[in-house]
């Protein structure tokens, strides 16, 4: 299992990347934040393989 956790402020950039990724071979599961400590926090309390992280997030950059 590949778990892979999406973030992006915005809804529909998340949603259309967890669309296109999900054409991919079974055994996937995703994850989704739209902040950065959404991301954090699902992060601690979780183990993600890949994390697909957008840069410019309003609450913290980088």
């Amino acid at each position: 299992m590949i778990r892979i956790l999406v973030v992006d402020d915005h809804a529909l950039v998340r949603r259309g990347l967890i669309q296109i990724l999900q054409g991919f071979p079974d055994g996937v599961q995703f994850g989704e934040a739209g902040t950065a400590a959404e991301a954090m926090s699902l992060a601690s309390n979780e183990r993600w393989d890949v994390v697909l992280l957008d840069l410019g997030l309003p609450d913290r950059h980088g």
